[in-house]
Formats: structure tokens, C-alpha cells, sequence
């Protein structure tokens, strides 16, 4: 049997693939397999939809996460919820896929992965908002049993649940979950560090560019706990990347200047946003009127939103310009991501390695949405929905 372990690398993307390969494990793994840094990624480019899209080889517009939150006009930004339970998404997942066939699935971190009946051991990404206990979050979403068994033997190991130290921990999980009792058949893993620290200090930062060897070095530990349980063989590894960021320091505030021209809404996708009206012909209006003071660098209008597999309720939408973000208050800005396909940083990286994987593959191109049907081929697993298609180049 071919097992999978999973790795996300946030943040990272086609300019930052020479950096990163010239690191000691991410090197390695891409003369192991086949490698790719040309992934074109999903619109919009949010963490939330493009992992969703990674599991499920559907864009948005089918799989039904559109954004990181639902919107919530109402709600001050620090206390909006995100799509964090697993049952919002529309289709079967690979974690869903696996289980059925019988395999031990756990997932670390991962995005949309909350109250997931297909993983066995969860310790899914959920924020607390203000007011909310970080633990009994974690517990109601993820598995409790397993989850307070780790944190009674390895919860001191935690410094914080900020990073660079949560990326620690799930390392550390990783680690743990490959020298159990039962090692998983099929692992996820999703690693944020580099995304904090181009969101707090810019895209290339020295802490940014720290941020990248810390992710190196924590792929290299998880692939060596694999190696220790004596399960490298039979394991498939795949890291992939969401998206990049770019700096945008000018923020505007979009929503504020639309609700005060015409009553309509902007919910922010950082470098680009939705926009909800009653009456779009006049939010339209508003939009072009005022184009060059807002930032703006493109409208999408619904047919264009729907060529892109964007989400079903969104009938418009807009890209900012170079160096501007759409934000919600006043604040300073850094690294963001949320822009257009045609950025650089839209270009995200794959690398391939293990069981029936050829070796030295350099592919040219990929989409984000083919990579969960090469890994259902791989294991042997079954994804009906799937808008992808499997890399048949990337096989032995």
C-alpha cells in the first residue's frame, strides 16, 4: 500500500523557488521526483480556497469555499468567523476518499478541516476570536482524545500558539504521529510560518527569507521521522504552495468608500475584493468613476468571475493595483496576496516524490487542481467530482 504525506508550504511561489531549492532538504526532494514552480492556483488567491482546491481538484465555484470567511458585513474584522468546518465543503476530499477506502487519515493545521468525521487525529487550524478559549476551540473542532493526549506529553514543547512557534509544534506532531503506535496511512500538514512573516514584516524580509529556512528544515524532520519508522518506501510525498504574497504598502478603504457612494459592500481579498450591491449597475458606476483614486487595476464583471471558477454568489469583483490593498480600518500593510492570476506569485510550486514517481521530472506547467487526482491515482483512490486531471507525465 502507498501512503501520502501531504506538506504545504503557505506563502511561498515562483520567485521564490531558486531560494528555496537551494536549501538542503527542499533540494533534495526535487531530485528525488518530478518538480514544478509554473502551478497556475485558483482564483481568489486565499489560503482557505486553494487548500480546499488541493484536496478536492475543484475550483471555488463547485467546491464552495470562496473565501477564507463567509461574509459578515456586520461584524467587526477581528471577530468574523472563518470556514473552519469541514462540512462547508460540497464535494469528497481526499481525506473523505481515503477513509472510505479504509486508511488511517490525520491532519495537522490543515485549513477546513474542523469536526472532519474521515480524520482519525485532527489538530485542525481554528483561530480564536476574541473572548474564546484557544484549547476548548481546538478541542470542539479536532479530535479531543488524541488532541489531549498530546497535549499532556508534549504540550510544554509549545512556546506559543503564534509563530514561528506553531509550525514548531506541528512538526513535532508530525513527528509523534509517524513513531505511534499506528502511523498514518495518509497525512496533512499545512506549515503558515512564512505567510506570518511576510504578512508582519514584507515579502523579502530577512524575516521572511529566515521564515523559508525554518520550513526547510521542518519538511526535513518530518521526512526523517518517515525514514525512522521505516516507511520511506512506501511513502508518497507531496509539497505543494498556495500562493506568494507581494509588498502593498497604500491601503484603501474600499468598503467604506463604496457604502459611502452608493450603498454597496466590499469584502477584501487583500490585493483584490468581492463586491456585494443590490444594485451592481450603480455599484459598477461607482467603481469605474472612481478607479484610479481607488486603486483599482481591474473590475471582474459575473461571466468573468464564473470563467475563473470563482465562488456562485460573487457577481463582482476587483483587483487592486501594484503595491495597493483593500483593508477594512485603518492599518499598516505589508506582504499580501489575494491579487490576480497573472501575478508571478499567483505561479505556486509542487514537488512529487516516492512510490511509482519518476525521478529528475521537470514539469513545465501544472494547474493547482490537478494534484489531488494525481495523488487519488497514486493511492488508488477515487475522486468523481474532480475538475483536474492527473499529471500522467509525473508516473513511472
Amino acid at each position: 500500500m502507498t501512503r501520502l504525506c501531504m506538506i504545504s508550504l503557505d506563502a511561498v511561489a515562483q520567485p521564490d523557488a531558486d531560494r528555496l531549492l537551494a536549501l538542503p532538504a527542499l533540494s533534495a526532494f526535487a531530485e528525488e521526483g518530478a518538480f514544478c514552480d509554473n502551478v497556475k492556483t485558483v482564483y481568489p488567491t486565499l489560503t482557505y480556497p486553494i487548500h480546499t482546491s488541493l484536496l478536492t481538484g475543484c475550483y471555488p465555484l463547485a467546491h464552495g469555499i470562496g473565501h477564507n470567511q463567509p461574509f459578515q458585513p456586520g461584524t467587526p474584522p477581528d471577530k468574523r468567523i472563518w470556514y473552519w468546518d469541514a462540512r462547508d465543503i460540497r464535494v469528497k476530499t481526499l481525506h473523505q476518499a481515503a477513509r472510505e477506502k479504509g486508511m488511517n487519515v490525520a491532519s495537522v493545521l490543515w485549513p477546513v478541516s474542523g469536526k472532519n468525521k474521515a480524520v482519525r487525529r485532527n489538530f485542525p487550524e481554528v483561530l480564536p476570536l476574541p473572548g474564546e478559549n484557544a484549547a476548548l476551540k481546538m478541542l470542539r473542532y479536532g479530535s479531543p482524545a488524541w488532541i489531549l493526549w498530546t497535549e499532556a506529553r508534549y504540550g510544554k514543547a509549545r512556546k506559543s500558539i503564534r509563530q514561528p512557534d506553531l509550525d514548531d509544534y506541528a512538526a513535532l506532531l508530525c513527528e509523534k504521529l509517524y513513531t505511534s503506535f499506528r502511523p498514518p496511512d495518509v497525512l496533512t500538514v499545512h506549515l503558515v510560518d512564512c505567510d506570518a512573516m511576510r504578512h508582519a514584516h514584507g515579502t523579502d524580509s530577512p524575516e521572511a527569507h529566515a521564515a523559508m529556512e525554518r520550513l526547510d528544515r521542518r519538511v526535513g524532520r518530518i521526512v526523517a521521522a518517515v525514514k525512522k519508522a521505516g516507511l520511506y518506501d512506501e511513502t508518497l510525498f507531496c509539497l505543494v504552495s498556495d500562493h506568494g504574497q507581494q509588498d502593498a504598502p497604500r491601503g484603501i478603504l474600499l468598503d467604506k468608500y463604496l457604502r459611502e457612494e452608493c450603498g454597496a459592500r466590499a469584502q477584501t481579498l487583500g490585493m483584490g475584493a468581492y463586491i456585494w450591491a443590490d444594485d451592481l449597475p450603480a455599484a459598477c458606476r461607482a467603481l469605474r468613476n472612481n478607479q484610479q483614486e481607488w486603486g483599482i487595476a481591474h473590475i471582474y464583471d459575473e461571466e468573468e468571475i464564473r470563467a475563473l471558477g470563482g465562488p456562485g454568489d460573487v457577481r463582482l469583483a476587483v483587483d487592486a493595483e501594484s503595491g495597493v490593498c483593500f483593508i477594512d480600518r485603518p492599518e499598516e500593510t505589508k506582504g499580501e496576496h489575494g491579487f490576480s492570476l497573472n501575478c508571478p506569485q499567483a505561479r505556486t510550486l509542487l514537488w512529487l516524490w516516492g512510490p511509482g514517481i519518476r525521478k529528475g521530472v521537470r514539469l513545465a506547467d501544472a494547474r493547482l487542481i490537478d494534484i489531488a487526482p494525481t495523488l487519488a491515482k497514486a493511492l488508488g483512490l477515487s475522486l468523481p467530482q474532480a475538475e483536474g486531471q492527473a499529471l500522467e507525465e509525473v508516473f513511472a
